[in-house]
Parts: structure tokens; sequence; C-alpha cells
């Protein structure tokens, strides 16, 4: 792996963090609004599937070795086993499908991405949230019918964002649409 690779990845880890640090709770739900998910989608546009992987993996071990990156400063391995965990988890997956069906099918692969990414971190946080809670899954799936839209957003505001940035990049670095074929 390159050194700029490295720095890629070091820099979207970064970022993730300090997303993770904008966190609204929301009343009647463990679950915080935060804009972790946009961070995720925005990252996953910008570096190939096996970056964004590492980059999502970096912050959830910084995370459980108690650093305070995820949302609202909070940090340690009881977060991962606890309400968020399965969604916390699920994160660098997300990432990787989200990356790898953009670059494979291009704006229609990211969308195809988003859905299939978040139906995966909805349902590892869903069963983790429903055993840990002991909720019926049921009422946890209509529950986070809301945070399913705001992720959707999320997505659309990612890639209304990302998309300059990437078409600038192709002309300023001359290897990064060769980098980003395939």
């Amino acid at each position: 792996m390159k050194t700029s690779d490295l720095t890629h990845i070091a820099l979207s880890t970064a970022f993730l963090c300090v997303c993770a640090q904008i966190s609204l709770p929301l009343p009647f739900f463990p679950v915080p609004f935060t804009l972790q998910v946009f961070a995720i989608f925005f990252l996953s546009i910008l570096l190939l599937p096996r970056q964004s992987f590492i980059a999502v993996l970096i912050y959830v071990v910084l995370g459980a070795l108690g650093l305070p990156v995820f949302a609202g400063g909070s940090s340690g391995i009881g977060i991962l086993l606890g309400k968020t965990g399965g969604f916390l988890l699920s994160f660098p997956f997300c990432a990787y499908l989200v990356s790898w069906t953009h670059r494979r099918f291009n704006k229609y692969g990211y969308w195809v991405g988003v859905i299939i990414g978040l139906s995966l971190t909805y349902i590892a946080g869903t069963l983790q949230l429903s055993f840990i809670t002991k909720t019926p899954i049921g009422a946890i799936v209509w529950g986070m019918l809301p945070l399913a839209l705001m992720d959707l957003i999320k997505a659309v505001v990612a890639f209304t964002v990302a998309s300059p940035i990437t078409r600038i990049l192709k002309q300023l670095v001359p290897t990064f649409t060769e980098r980003r074929a395939g």
C-alpha cells in the first residue's frame, strides 16, 4: 500500500471521527442521530473499496480501544457490545459495499450499494438492539423508519457533495481515474 493510500485512509478515519461527534440524542430511541452514515457514504465514493473498509474499521477499533470517537464522545468495547454495537460493527462492511458497487456500476451502483449497505447496517443494528433491550424486532423496525429516511437523505447529500470533488480530482490527479476503475 502506498503512502498516499495510507494518508487517504487516515484522513477519512479522522473525518469519520469528527462526523460522529455531530450527534443529537433522539427522544424515545436509544440510537442518536449522527453524521457517521454521511461520512461513510462520502468516503465510500472517494476511496477504493478496500480503503473504505480499512478507514471505517480503524474508526471502530479506535473506539473499541477507548478513544472517544463514537457518537457523543463515547468509547470502549462496552459500546460495541451495547445498544449501538450492531450498527457500528456493520459500518466497515457497509462502506466496502457502497464503494464496490459504486466502482462497479458507477452512479447507479452507488444507490444499490446504499440500499444493500443500509439494509445490512439496519439488520445488524436491529438484531443487537432487540437482543440487548429485550424489545421485539417489529417494534424496533417501526421505530427505525424515520432514521432510515434520514440516512437516505444523508446518502443524497454525500453523493451531491462528493461528485464534484471526484470530478475535480480526476482533472488534478491524472492517476485518479485509473486507480478508481474496477
